[in-house]
């Protein structure tokens, strides 16, 4: 898996306290340290030189002195990050309270790592959250299963609501792992309907159901974890909005492109390419009147015939 940018400027912003501390350390030292390579401590010294204070004259850099004869190094100026980077009591204390809210939740983790690293933000002085208590909306009804499906490897049934095609399938999928990623707790499956991997929003599975037969193991698995779910098919022709200011959040929620400055009134249009036309239908329709669709005629009269229908329904009294 290749680093990212956040591990390697963790790991550099660690790398000048530490040094600090120890000058004359040997490279092949810091590289076991920190778990990589010679060559990448080489490299983060080669950009730790460049880097200092504002105004970055030569003075104002951070100094890293090589020994190269002796592969070894020292910082004769850490341009003041004469520690390693620590939590404030308020990121302590807020970390606290979620890795709490995170242990009430059955069967999403490891109980047993959640606890220990509460103890040590405990012991590092975040001990004021303990008053604080979140009380956690309902787990998904299949969790539990779920978790135990994977902890198992058994093929798990499921009866599954698919929400860009408004319906319900039952399937049966091997299990890969459990993902909590854009705000959502998801199960990462073999599907043997779709016949490919698939994630399923756990609290979008109606029911569930262990099967005598083992999980197949997958032959790979991608170690990133996506920043969210659902990507925009390219082959799908956008369809423009109209968004009045109660449904802005929209272009915040969703990945859309905004077209042109908001107007007098604040409405914004947007382009957004949708899983399906039925979902941009629904989706309109739950806005209640705060966003329009400009350029699909046909997608305009299907809201209007199913908000006159609903209408209907409501002044029916025998509905």
């Amino acid at each position: 898996m290749s680093e990212t940018a956040t591990d390697r400027l963790a790991r550099m912003l660690a790398l000048v306290p530490y040094i600090s501390r120890r000058p004359g350390v040997a490279i092949g030292d810091l590289a076991a340290e920190f778990g990589v390579s010679a060559g990448q401590i080489a490299d983060d010294l080669d950009l730790l030189m460049v880097c200092g204070l504002p105004g970055y004259y030569p003075d104002d850099l951070i100094d890293v002195v090589l020994d190269d004869e002796g592969g070894t190094v020292s910082i004769a100026f850490d341009a003041g990050i004469e520690r390693p980077v620590r939590l404030s009591h308020d990121e302590a204390v807020a970390l606290t309270v979620a890795l709490r809210t995170l242990a009430d939740l059955p069967g999403l983790v490891d109980r047993d790592a959640v606890f220990s690293a509460l103890a040590k933000l405990e012991q590092a002085g975040a001990g004021a959250a303990a008053e604080v208590r979140i009380a956690a909306a309902a787990p998904a009804p299949a969790l539990g299963l779920v978790r135990q499906s994977l902890d198992e490897a058994r093929r798990l049934w499921i009866r599954y609501y698919t929400a860009s095609r408004d319906t319900l399938t039952e399937r049966e999928v091997d299990p890969i792992r459990l993902l909590v990623t854009d705000g959502h707790s998801y199960l990462e499956a073999y599907c043997h309907l779709a016949l490919a991997v698939r994630h399923f929003r756990i609290d979008r599975i109606e029911q569930a159901r262990l099967l005598d037969e083992p999980a197949q193991v997958p032959l790979w698995v991608d170690e990133e974890v996506p920043e969210r779910m659902f990507h925009p098919d390219p082959a799908v022709a956008p369809v423009t909005l109209r968004l009045h200011p109660a449904a802005r959040w929209i272009a915040e929620y969703y990945e859309v492109q905004q077209l042109g400055e908001p107007d007098e009134g604040g409405a914004i249009v947007v382009s957004i390419r949708a899983a399906s036309d039925d979902w941009l239908v629904r989706l309109v329709l739950s806005l209640g009147g705060a966003a329009e669709i400009v350029d699909r005629p046909d997608l305009a009269a299907q809201v209007i015939t199913r908000a006159t229908a609903a209408l209907a329904a409501y002044s029916d009294p025998n509905s």
